[in-house]
């Protein structure tokens, strides 16, 4: 039980994803960009680099699995491409320190990267139908913009849940 909190908070952030964010999405309003919101892939990109590439891989398995078998239409990609990169992020920790500006650059890259891997498995079945500029400019980068804005809104209490968690963990 010790990662309960972890798991809440995790599992609010893919309810919020789901739902409320689609009131203020972009294309339900007539703009022609996408943003979809990733709102639980940050949240698995901080936990792989608080807690280690193993925990970020589980994350992201375990949510990747929730995403595909709720929303997607090809079950498996979501769950390999956010286990990579939970995986990913907990590699960077390695190397890096962590800090803020690690987490928002992480989130940036790995939510882009996450993004065109998804779109490549698909397009390898025949179920992308964008060319790869249109692709960047209307569901990449407003992903990775709302993403990043996520992630300063709630790298500190976020952080303080995982710290918490970690040094429970420590401690027991």
């Amino acid at each position: 039980m010790r990662n309960g909190w972890l798991y809440a908070v995790m599992l609010l952030f893919f309810i919020l994803e789901g739902t409320v964010a689609q009131v203020f999405a972009p294309d339900a309003w007539g703009a022609s960009w996408i943003v979809v919101p990733r709102f639980t892939l940050a949240g698995i990109v901080l936990i792989g680099l608080y807690a280690g590439r193993r925990k970020g891989l589980i994350f992201g398995l375990f949510f990747g699995l929730l995403y595909d078998v709720l929303y997607a239409q090809v079950i498996g990609v979501e769950v390999f491409t956010m286990g990579v990169m939970g995986y990913l992020a907990g590699l960077t920790s390695r190397y890096f320190h962590q800090n803020f500006i690690l987490a928002v650059v992480d989130v940036i890259v790995l939510t882009a990267l996450h993004e065109w891997i998804t779109y490549e498995i698909y397009d390898l079945f025949n179920l992308a139908s964008m060319s790869l500029l249109n692709l960047f400019m209307r569901e990449i980068l407003p992903t990775v913009v709302c993403s990043a804005l996520f992630t300063l809104i709630v790298f500190r209490p976020f952080s303080y849940i995982l710290n918490r968690t970690l040094l429970k963990k420590e401690i027991v």
